[in-house]
């Protein structure tokens, strides 16, 4: 859609009184290149991907809302290596909260899909004996150190309304970046 939209935008100028060059053209490149510094706050950089790290506790809805306020999504593991990596950044920082990821079974009990892609979840990062839908009400996941005893960070399943023990902070991934690079000869 950038693209579109940027070549559309060069061709109607091209034709406005007193804009006329003689060539020009663009060039989208997935990612930012190391030699261009852009400022992608409030997202932070981890590995390939950026993310939002909330600091307000509130429900999984209100965390989805959250997200998409900044035009992203709530996290989506798709590698055992972007939750290790994840994992790794919180446990850095000393941070012992837990977060609301996208992942949920909401369109059907047992089967946990990650709600950004529609994807299964696949990594096997859940903590001893979850998920378990404890009481038939937990049905959206979060990360965290899951027992009292917990030494690693893990999924487990949590009500994803406003019960009193399931309001989390949460963890937003922007989409990856695209750099778009316009040059023009007069």
């Amino acid at each position: 859609m950038p693209k579109t939209l940027v070549q559309l935008l060069l061709i109607v100028a091209g034709f406005a009184p007193g804009f006329a060059y003689d060539k020009y053209s663009t060039h989208i490149q997935n990612g930012i290149p190391n030699n261009l510094t852009v400022n992608t706050s409030p997202f932070i950089k981890i590995k390939e991907s950026y993310y939002l790290f909330g600091q307000e506790k509130v429900n999984w809805y209100v965390a989805y809302e959250s997200c998409r306020r900044y035009g992203s999504e709530l996290v989506t593991f798709e590698t055992p290596e972007e939750f290790d990596a994840i994992a790794a950044f919180l446990k850095a920082r000393g941070d012992r909260s837990e977060h609301w990821t996208s992942g949920n079974d909401l369109g059907q009990t047992g089967t946990h899909n990650w709600f950004s892609n529609a994807q299964l979840v696949t990594i096997k990062r859940w903590a001893p004996n979850q998920p378990d839908n404890s009481g038939g009400k937990e049905h959206c996941i979060h990360l965290g150190y899951i027992y009292g005893h917990s030494t690693e960070i893990q999924l487990n399943d949590r009500p994803c309304n406003n019960h009193p023990n399931s309001l989390f902070k949460y963890i937003c991934e922007a989409p990856k970046p695209e750099t778009v690079s316009i040059v023009v000869w007069k």
